[in-house]
């Protein structure tokens, strides 16, 4: 799209860009890029027009398109990124991310202002209004073995912990396995999927949705759920976000690959973990039970003593839960 091609223009340069050379640079009218600035004005961009020197893009507030998650993305000059696919609304990205694994032979990243559909794990729903939050999916192709699948949920969530923290001044936790918290309340969750036949694994999608600059929460949620924006007082630009945690979720992944499990990232993953050295209730369905967490061991199943034997609990159908409370 024309404003896509001008919005990429008015990002690369810090000094006003004339409507002639933003025509003849990308072969439209002087019109159509006036339309296009129009376009771009009535999204939210903030862009000075100055008779006999053009335009130029000032401060602006969160915008979530393409050419903002590519061009933040591009900032950290990874060697594998993976293909950008931007949707303003969808029934939800790891449903997406599922039509389109067998289309696209590399990495890729589906990322929607809204859900219609969003899910989370063990069939729960996910809260996915526009213009606040993250919801994106990200779908690898590595050769490894089906069994080491989970992994890379633990792997996804330390990545999500590393990229808050590098933004923002704050202490990001996981609840094992999946859940994202912040000062006790759950900012982010992690769905992953995979397609497998006799030869191996097809694809992984690690689904992830984060409340960025959420204001409230529906009544059934808002005791438990919050956002970066209520932890923090910061208004998120959500492409800087959505960049940081590709970057470190390949970073991460190049580690586990090298290792193959768990071990090169139990440590960071360990230093994230709130269940750590808690009690905690193990929601089986062979039944309830209590005991202390005690980190991980090199498969990312989470270790715990209950009552002097040490059990290895497995994700899947099993939840765990602090002893008085959600962590």
């Amino acid at each position: 799209m024309l404003k896509n091609e001008v919005l990429k223009i008015l990002l690369s340069n810090n000094i006003h860009v004339s409507g002639q050379d933003i025509s003849e640079s990308l072969g439209v009218s002087r019109t159509a890029v006036w339309k296009a600035i129009s376009t771009l004005k009535k999204e939210g961009y903030n862009i000075e027009s100055v008779n006999n020197k053009g335009y130029l893009l000032l401060a602006k507030s969160d915008i979530l398109n393409q050419v903002e998650i590519e061009q933040n993305i591009n900032s950290y000059k990874l060697s594998n990124a993976p293909q950008i696919i931007y949707l303003d609304e969808v029934d939800s990205t790891n449903n997406y991310a599922r039509l389109m694994a067998e289309k696209i032979n590399s990495d890729f990243l589906v990322v929607a202002d809204k859900q219609t559909l969003g899910k989370g794990r063990m069939g729960r729903s996910w809260s996915s209004p526009a213009g606040v939050g993250i919801f994106m999916s990200l779908c690898i192709k590595p050769e490894m073995a089906v069994e080491k699948t989970s992994m890379i949920t633990l792997v996804t969530a330390v990545s999500l912990c590393d990229a808050i923290e590098e933004l923002y001044p704050i202490n990001a936790t996981i609840k094992w396995p999946n859940d994202i918290v912040i000062n006790s309340k759950k900012i982010s969750g992690i769905l992953t999927e995979m397609s497998s036949d006799m030869d191996g694994i097809k694809y992984i999608i690690s689904g992830m949705g984060i409340n960025v600059n959420n204001k409230e929460f529906p009544d059934d949620i808002k005791d438990m759920a919050s956002s970066l924006l209520l932890e923090t007082g910061i208004l998120a630009d959500r492409s800087k976000l959505i960049a940081a945690v590709i970057y470190h979720f390949y970073k991460n992944m190049n580690i586990f690959l090298k290792t193959g499990d768990m071990s090169g990232l139990k440590e960071n993953y360990e230093n994230h973990l709130v269940n750590i050295g808690k009690d905690v209730k193990i929601l089986d369905p062979k039944g309830i039970y209590q005991g202390v967490a005690l980190g991980i061991d090199e498969t990312g199943a989470l270790l715990v003593n209950a009552e002097g034997k040490i059990k290895r609990i497995i994700s899947g159908e099993v939840s765990v839960r602090g002893l008085y409370g959600y962590v």
